[in-house]
């Protein structure tokens, strides 16, 4: 990404992100408060790249609060936004962060897409720190969710075996993926092979000292049990969950766990544990006051009066229910809609932040004597240039053009009229520029043309404007022996791209090479390499255009 915009260089912008995505934990409200003042930013200098990550990690903030509804908007605008640069660390993270979101909103078809352009962005390009087991990570839950269990149990396995070979002091990867792994298993019927995991795991979880993971264990743990049959210690591990969660830990990653748990306890009569874990994922629901969370918390309610024989109860939670069913059937429909709204917009907010960048660009290369391109600008245009040669097999050509004893003139007339000397070169020039024709201030007093899809004739009358325009001006030079004015030296080339010529250097040399020769034969005339030709005795290497 280049400066664009504003002051800051991309470096700069990822650490000082990094920064704030490394306090966000100890201060959520004044992060989002920097990240927001950072978009604000971001705008105003129409700098794409901070746009971006201020939408990213605004995402992320959302997706660890729980605010589903919220991060999917800002993932969806950071993951546009990064596709239409070269930033193929962040299309990653923002195509993982996507399909994020899109699970936490059950659109696990969606997330699975997401993922895989997340993938497929770290196998051609992978030197970031996307690692493909997160990944891998991510597209087993979410083809678990879709119901592909036997696909889930495949990735987690390649993901877990990677991990714990490539990468085995990954212990947030290794609990993460263990835990998914073992539930998998469960759901598959193979309890042993659940415990298992949940064993592998183990180390792990113990290194992390989080509270969410050891959580997350402990659901895992008493789940596996219920669903054997192991009624003890199903309530031991049921009753660590129930503790750690009375001491306020974000839970909403696992209220299914939570169900899964109350409905053993409930099919075991155990109505007060159940009772515990139905009030707290009531709670939650309140407090987001989002259908699928009123859902999960009236569906355990249902089966909780159902199971104590109270019907009437029983009967308002089932209504209660089909009206949320139905709501987030609506729902689902209008989120759908609004992804593709959403989409549309913030790719038409990219393109143009996007052509407003490029305009800047193009002022940023111009060099302020000349209003030529500067050197820098060069490599671009003449890449852009060459590919569109090769493509459609056009010729590619150049103009080296060099003021005759120029620091003479300077050292005779003061560096301000040198400057005005070189202005009148360059205006000659720019009156030449058009699509397939632009001039660079190479260096000094150096002028660098580009030309594409001309003829050798059209070029050499090209330099021949130029060269005639600086011979008009009468521009007094006493240092220049031979007229007593200002003149040019050219050298030209003009050659269709091969296997040989394929390069900026060979163009900016064969160029130079006429240039060269151009000097080397009394100044103040213009020669052309003559290539590629067969060399035969009476071929000669470089072609006079001038008088």
């Amino acid at each position: 990404m280049k400066k664009t915009g504003s002051s800051y260089k991309k470096k700069d912008i990822q650490a000082r992100f990094e920064e704030i995505e490394a306090n966000v934990r100890e201060d959520v409200p004044g992060a989002r408060k920097e990240l927001r003042e950072l978009m604000a930013e971001g705008r105003r200098t129409r700098n794409v790249y901070v746009i971006g990550a201020a939408n990213f990690f605004l995402g992320l903030i959302n997706f660890r609060l729980g605010l589903r509804s919220e991060m999917l908007s800002y993932a969806l605008k950071a993951s546009a936004i990064f596709r239409e640069t070269d930033d193929h660390e962040m299309i990653a993270r923002s195509a993982n962060l996507l399909g994020i979101a899109y699970s936490a909103m059950e659109e696990y078809a969606l997330a699975v897409s997401s993922y895989k352009l997340a993938y497929q962005t770290i196998t051609k390009h992978p030197k970031g720190s996307m690692k493909k087991s997160t990944l891998n990570c991510n597209m087993a839950e979410s083809y678990f969710n879709l119901g592909d269990t036997e696909k889930a149990i495949s990735l987690a396995k390649k993901c877990l075996f990677d991990a714990f070979k490539k990468d085995p002091d990954n212990h947030t990867l290794v609990a993460i993926v263990g835990i998914n792994l073992a539930e998998y298993y469960e759901t598959a019927g193979d309890y042993e092979k659940a415990e298992e995991i949940v064993e592998l795991s183990k180390p792990s979880i113990k290194e992390l000292e989080s509270e969410i993971d050891d959580l997350a264990l402990a659901c895992r743990q008493a789940s596996i049990a219920y669903s054997k049959g192991d009624i003890e210690n199903g309530n031991r591990f049921a009753d660590v969950v129930i503790e750690i969660t009375g001491r306020g830990v974000d839970t909403y990653e696992l209220h299914r766990d939570y169900e899964r748990i109350a409905r053993a306890q409930i099919k075991a009569g155990d109505y007060d544990r159940a009772d515990k874990l139905a009030t707290l994922l009531w709670d939650y629901a309140k407090k987001t006051d989002m259908t699928i969370d009123k859902i999960t918390a009236y569906r355990l309610q249902a089966e909780y009066f159902d199971a104590t024989h109270n019907a009437p109860q029983a009967l308002r939670i089932y209504r209660r229910l089909n009206e949320l069913y139905e709501r987030r059937t609506l729902e689902m429909k209008e989120a759908q809609l609004s992804v593709e709204k959403q989409t549309e917009a913030m790719n038409r907010e990219v393109q143009r932040i996007r052509r407003q960048v490029k305009e800047q660009e193009k002022l940023i290369e111009r060099e302020p004597l000349t209003k030529l391109l500067n050197r820098n600008a060069l490599p671009r245009v003449m890449g852009e240039f060459m590919e569109t040669a090769t493509e459609k097999h056009k010729k590619i050509g150049a103009i080296f053009i060099d003021i005759d004893y120029f620091k003479e003139f300077n050292d005779t007339y003061g560096h301000t009229k040198g400057d005005a000397v070189i202005r009148t070169v360059s205006k000659l020039c720019l009156k030449e520029e058009c699509a397939r024709i632009k001039f660079a201030r190479y260096g000094g007093d150096e002028i660098f043309g580009v030309i594409l899809g001309h003829t050798d004739e059209q070029i050499a009358e090209l330099a021949k404007r130029i060269y005639a325009g600086v011979k008009k001006a009468k521009i007094t030079h006493a240092q220049n022996p031979a007229t007593g004015h200002v003149t040019l030296s050219i050298g030209l080339v003009n050659i269709k791209m091969t296997n040989e010529i394929n390069t900026l250097l060979d163009i900016v040399n064969y160029a130079d090479k006429a240039l060269y020769h151009a000097k080397n034969n009394g100044r103040n005339c213009i020669y052309a390499s003559n290539l590629p030709v067969e060399e035969t005795e009476d071929y000669e290497p470089y072609v006079r255009i001038s008088e």
